[in-house]
């Protein structure tokens, strides 16, 4: 049994039994929770049809996906691009992909995170929301540069393994030559062409800071340490200290209900609302 097979049995053990519900797969606990936070908002009473579990990470979840058809499986987008996209939702019916880049890019926002906010933690915030936005992007033109950075550079390593590095060249039942061994390092060398990354490099920066703010924020910055090293410690020094888990928890109990989640909910059978009532939720 794959470990995939072993992880799909405990979680329909422990999820499901002869519940006869359907499970919605994500890719780790804190993921479990914010969506858990949301569905509860969205749909009272859905854990009658629904349970929440862990896949362990992306790549476990991806294994898992075609082993369950019928189970809802949902991950970030990170830096797919929109060919890598329709290729694994082509392999895989029952995935659904975040809209934005990651969950945490759901907090991230600072006019989303001011809406959170109940009106007593507004009032802390000297200055309101605008100083709200400017201790969060205070450091932009850093993000922007990183996410540039990250859209180039991370690529690679999955460029590198599909080019056989660097088991293509180290396996003991099939040692290559000088000829196999040239061919194969002037493939990687291809590859890492060092003046054609760093042009990439360039124009990738250019289109983040040419973006809309918002659309950055949303799908392009890496909001999985943003949020962590930017977004809470300006929320200790402006609200108070707040154990990270717990303010987090908190923000997806507060913060509107995001419109680019509709399709996943659409998908897991949950019905419609209009926008008025979604902003009321």
């Amino acid at each position: 049994m794959s470990k995939a097979d072993d992880r799909v049995a405990k979680i329909q053990q422990t999820h499901v039994g002869a519940s006869g519900k359907q499970v919605l797969l994500v890719e780790g606990p804190d993921d479990v929770n914010a969506f858990r936070q949301l569905l509860s908002r969205r749909a009272p009473g859905w854990e009658a049809q629904w349970a929440v579990a862990e896949a362990g990470g992306k790549k476990e979840a991806l294994a898992m996906a075609p082993l369950v058809p019928t189970w809802r499986v949902a991950v970030d987008r990170d830096e797919w691009s929109a060919n890598q996209l329709a290729q694994y939702q082509a392999q895989h019916a029952n995935l659904s992909v975040l809209p934005r880049f990651c969950l945490e890019s759901y907090l991230v926002d600072p006019d989303e995170l001011w809406r959170a906010l109940p009106e007593k933690q507004q009032l802390k915030i000297v200055g309101g929301a605008p100083a709200l936005r400017a201790a969060l992007l205070a450091n932009l033109a850093d993000w922007q540069r990183h996410a540039g950075l990250w859209h180039v550079i991370n690529p690679l390593w999955s460029g590198l393994r599909a080019l056989g590095f660097k088991e293509g060249l180290l396996k003991t039942h099939n040692i290559p030559d000088d000829l196999v061994l040239k061919a194969t390092l002037q493939a990687w060398s291809a590859l890492i062409d060092a003046n054609q990354i760093f042009n990439d490099v360039q124009t990738a920066v250019a289109a983040m800071v040419a973006e809309p703010i918002d659309e950055f924020l949303h799908r392009n910055l890496y909001a999985k340490a943003f949020y962590p090293q930017v977004v809470h410690p300006a929320l200790d020094r402006l609200l108070g200290a707040k154990p990270p888990a717990e303010r987090r928890v908190a923000l997806f109990k507060t913060r509107r209900l995001p419109a680019d989640l509709e399709p996943l909910w659409l998908q897991m059978g949950i019905a419609p609302v209009t926008a008025a009532a979604l902003d009321a939720l």
